[in-house]
Order: structure tokens, then C-alpha cells, then sequence
């Protein structure tokens, strides 16, 4: 059957497809612009060439399950959960009718896609583990079961874990009572015909962390994998007590509080108030999730390697390994620009002058292993005019080299760098930020890849 969908095509008079970006088992996902609201966003629409979507009951049934991931997901509000945009259905030039929904584009890698290039160290397994608990715990607090929690369904992003596809959030079965999901992630109780409950979701993650911990699994973390996979259901952990064991096994910081100093209330309910980021009655933080903190001095001692780790945090997220793919193991895309109205934490307290730095550069190692590693970059515009296509160099003197580059677009000559922005994030307002990640290799055994200077368009900036 001839796909209808095209680049160009507007879906409900609003959103203009740009480029199809992968096809999962159901749907395909295309990159889009929203004309109404001015930014970039996924947008997942049945396939046609799936059978039984034809005709006026195929329709329904792809509305149906679409309508159902739309107000599964719709009900979450949590920083490791994709947000949902909108819902809809569009006529077609040639005639029909189809059902779209509008999701968060995001930018990273899933985790199968992650774990395909090799085992994940313990520390950044468990801490991806723990980012995704975290997620799960939130939706059970809201009354809503993944039921297909799996590596393909775990984005690693540059703004943390995000968890995605909750189209069988409502319904693991079809009319005729067939089981729908990934069997070797389904919980035994389930496959005997139970409802999926949120003990299911525990089981799937135990078997999600079993294929990220490598080899030898530490005792602790096999222990609590164990406990994941225990039959029964009644044994298993909560998944915001998974999220809780694995943060404090990475290292994480542990949900963010507020700064009163009121205790949390007794119980289940400060568990599940946990999950969500609320304790009580009191709403946590606005913003809990941070792509890039302001680095400090380079670290010394017995904290040195706990800077250089990958992990990925609630309160403080560093950037996982990534490359430019969108939902599902998808290439392509990207993320909306940083908001142009945040101030930021490094801008000056007067108005820059012919003698001040243009700009202030966040520059962190990320990640570090044996001739590789990983940066975050973010530039904060400290001029009192908008840039508009910026440009960013540097000089790396021991001869690394970028391999990958997310948010942006990269050249290189022998050590000198530049940074060029993506469509996307090109424009930096007053006291803006614009945020970019790489991965890059170096010599074993060098120190920490770090630039001494960085130009901005060819004035100098000050490193935050």
C-alpha cells in the first residue's frame, strides 16, 4: 500500500512534516514543525503498510490504540517521560483520514541501540537503571502500567533518561485476547493471563538491568536484580524503590527536596510522593532535571573519577553517550533551542562593554575511559544583543579528535575546533543559553581533555 505521507504535508492545518525518521512495528515517526507554536516535534502516525490498518476498522483500531498512548502518557508530568503535544486526526490529499500524535523530540540513542556497541560500566548501568525506576515509579503513582518496558523503549538523551511509548499503557491485549508486548520482558504471572500490574513493570526492568550490568554484576545490584525477577510478584521492589537503591549505588543525588525542612509523610505516600518529585503538598522544584552544571577547578584526588563518570541525574543530569536519533532507535532530528528568557547563572551584573567577554563557556568531561571521552558545552550569551548562528572555537593541544557531535555541527584541522549551530538552537538571546554535547577520542592515559581558551565568532569568552 502506497504511503500517503510526504514531507511538506501539514497534519491538522498546524503541523508540516519534514522528514520521516524511522518506522517502529506499528507507526512511523517523522520529524515535524509546529507553525502555530514555532518549534520542532516528533510526530508518530500508523503505518499503512501494517495489516489490517486499511479500511474504515483499521482506521479505528489505529485511533484507538493511538488515543490510548496519547492519554496514558498525557497524564504524566515527569522529566524521565516523553511529554505528549497533542492529538489528532488529519484528511489526506488523496483521501482518508489518519490519526497523529505529537510528541517531545528528542535527541540521543535508545539504550538497545547503546548496549548493541558493548556492555555499559556498572556505575553508568546502574545509574541509567536508576533514571528509568525513577520514571516508571512516577507513572505508577499516577495509576498508569508501561506494560513494555525494554531497552528499545529507554532514550538516553541529552537532558537525561527519558522513557518512552506508552501505546500499550492501556490495553496488553488484543480484541481476540492475544498478548501484545516483548515476551521476553513479560512478567510470569502475566504470561499466565494476569493483568499487568506495576509489579510487571519491576519485572521487566530487573531483566532490562540484567542485559546493561555487565559482568561481574556487584552483589548488591545482582541481589536487587534477583529481587526485579522474584516470581512472585508480591516479593518484587517498587520501581521508586529500585530507582532509590540504584541512585545510591551510582552515586546519584537523591530526588530533589524543598528547602523547607518539614519532614515528608509517613509511609506508602512518601514513596509515591517521592516518585513524582512532591512531597506532601509542597511541589518540588520547577526545573529538577539540569543538562550541565557550572563546572569547578578540575577535580583532584579521590573524587576524580566520580567527575569523569557518565551519570545521569535527577538533580544534576550528565550527557550519556549519544548521537542525533529520535524515538525508538531513530536517526535524525534534534532538540528545540535552549529558552531564550532563562537567565543564567554566569551573567555578568553590568552591561557588557568593548572589554568584556561576549560570552561565558561551561565546558565538562562528561565521560572518560581508555582513548575516548565525552563533553558537554554551554554557551551563555553575556552581549546585551541576540546572536543569531553562532560559532565556537577552540584548540585541543594533545591531539583529540571529535567523533560525534549532538546539537550542532562540527570542523576540524589537526587541534583546531569549530562548533557551527544547528538550526535548531541557533539564536541565543540576552543572557541565553545554547547547549551542545560530543564524543571524542584521546590518547590513553592523558590527562583531561580541557581547552585553555574558546572564541565566539572570533571574540574571546570567558570559560564559567
Amino acid at each position: 500500500m502506497d504511503d500517503p505521507l510526504r514531507p511538506g504535508l501539514p497534519l491538522g492545518g498546524r503541523y508540516r512534516l519534514e522528514a520521516r525518521v524511522g518506522d517502529g512495528g506499528m507507526a512511523s515517526v517523522w520529524r515535524a514543525f509546529d507553525t502555530v507554536l514555532s518549534r520542532p516535534v516528533a510526530v508518530k502516525i500508523p503505518r499503512p503498510d501494517v495489516p489490517g490498518a486499511d479500511g474504515p476498522d483499521g482506521l479505528r483500531r489505529a485511533a484507538g490504540w493511538m488515543w490510548r498512548e496519547a492519554t496514558a502518557a498525557a497524564r504524566l508530568s515527569h522529566p524521565g517521560i516523553t511529554g505528549v503535544h497533542d492529538y489528532g486526526e488529519a484528511d489526506l490529499p488523496g483521501g482518508g483520514r489518519v490519526p497523529y500524535l505529537v510528541m517531545e523530540l528528542l535527541d540521543g540513542e535508545t539504550l538497545a541501540a547503546r548496549l548493541a556497541r558493548g556492555p555499559l560500566p556498572s556505575r553508568e548501568a546502574a545509574a541509567v537503571g536508576a533514571q528509568a525506576a525513577r520514571a516508571l515509579a512516577a507513572a505508577h503513582a499516577a495509576g498508569v502500567v508501561h506494560r513494555d518496558v525494554k531497552p528499545a523503549n529507554v532514550m538516553l538523551t541529552a537532558s537525561g533518561v527519558k522513557v518512552v511509548d506508552f501505546g500499550l499503557a492501556l490495553g496488553a491485549r488484543t480484541a481476540g485476547g492475544a498478548l501484545l508486548g516483548t515476551p521476553a520482558y513479560v512478567a510470569p504471572e502475566v504470561l499466565a493471563g494476569a493483568e499487568p500490574a506495576p509489579s510487571a513493570d519491576v519485572y521487566a526492568l530487573g531483566v532490562l538491568l540484567r542485559e546493561t550490568l555487565p559482568p561481574p554484576v556487584p552483589s548488591g545490584l545482582a541481589a536487587l536484580v534477583g529481587r526485579c525477577l522474584d516470581a512472585d510478584p508480591g516479593r518484587r521492589p517498587t520501581a521508586a524503590g529500585v530507582g532509590e537503591a540504584l541512585a545510591e549505588a551510582a552515586h546519584l543525588p537523591p530526588i530533589a527536596s524543598p528547602s523547607s525542612s518539614t519532614p515528608p509523610p509517613d509511609g506508602a505516600d512518601e514513596e509515591a510522593d517521592a516518585a513524582t518529585g512532591v512531597i506532601g503538598d509542597r511541589p518540588a522544584p520547577a526545573n529538577p532535571t539540569r543538562i550541565l552544571d557550572e563546572p569547578g577547578p578540575p577535580p583532584t584526588g579521590p573524587d576524580r573519577t566520580s567527575r569523569r563518570t557518565l551519570l545521569i541525574g535527577g538533580g544534576a543530569a550528565a550527557a550519556l553517550l549519544a548521537v542525533l536519533v529520535l524515538l525508538a532507535a531513530f536517526t535524525g532530528g534534534g532538540r528545540p533551542a535552549a529558552s531564550p528568557g532563562r537567565p543564567a547563572a554566569t551573567a555578568p551584573s553590568t552591561p557588557s562593554t568593548p572589554s568584556t567577554p561576549v560570552c561565558a563557556v561551561a565546558y565538562a568531561v562528561t565521560g572518560q575511559w581508555a582513548g575516548g571521552f565525552q563533553a558537554s558545552v554551554r554557551i551563555t550569551n553575556l552581549g546585551a544583543r541576540a546572536l543569531d548562528g553562532w560559532r565556537l572555537s577552540w584548540t585541543f593541544a594533545r591531539g583529540e579528535r571529535i567523533t560525534q557531535i549532538w546539537n550542532g555541527t562540527r570542523t576540524q584541522t589537526e587541534g583546531e575546533i569549530t562548533v557551527t549551530a544547528a538550526d535548531y538552537n541557533r539564536g541565543i538571546a540576552p543572557h541565553g543559553t545554547a547547549e551542545f554535547g560530543f564524543l571524542g577520542t584521546a590518547s590513553g592515559g592523558a590527562p583531561e581533555p580541557r581547552p585553555d581558551t574558546f572564541t565566539l565568532d572570533g571574540s574571546p569568552c570567558r570559560q564559567a
